[in-house]
């Protein structure tokens, strides 16, 4: 299977973040309006998906396995933000990603992140394989 992912690919993900981005934990309302890590997450795992799938073909995704971050400052709901990925080793079917995150004053976020390439079609099977009492519409 051949790919365009090279060591040295960079990703800008730019959001604006807003309510659904803020920590949502019972007993803790002034804490909605930080950006919550779960939400940091998911702009990884989005910004990691745009930036690689579109360098696969069409019968190839990526999946994350590994993910190491550390959000090092608080961000107020309403600031926008930088999630900057950049490929930095690709071994085989193994894709490494290192992670940073800015906002207006400075860096929050720094992480490493670990995707791999697999086949759409062998990944459901395996999935449906593992489960095999559940429905699948595959």
């Amino acid at each position: 299977m051949e790919h365009r992912i090279e060591p040295g690919i960079i990703k800008d993900y730019r959001k604006i973040t807003g309510p659904s981005d803020g920590t949502d934990l019972p007993g803790s309302l002034e804490l909605s309006y930080l950006v919550s890590t779960p939400a940091i997450v998911d702009m990884v795992i989005e910004a990691s998906t745009e930036m690689l799938d579109a360098l696969l073909p069409s019968d190839y995704t990526t999946v994350g396995t590994h993910i190491e971050l550390s959000h090092e400052s608080p961000t107020l709901v309403g600031e926008p933000v930088n999630i900057r990925l950049k490929v930095s080793e690709v071994e085989h079917n193994k894709v490494f990603i290192d992670v940073e995150g800015f906002d207006s004053q400075g860096r929050f976020l720094k992480g490493k992140y670990e995707r791999h390439i697999v086949n759409k079609s062998r990944l459901m099977q395996h999935a449906y394989g593992r489960f095999p009492d559940a429905t699948s519409g595959y």
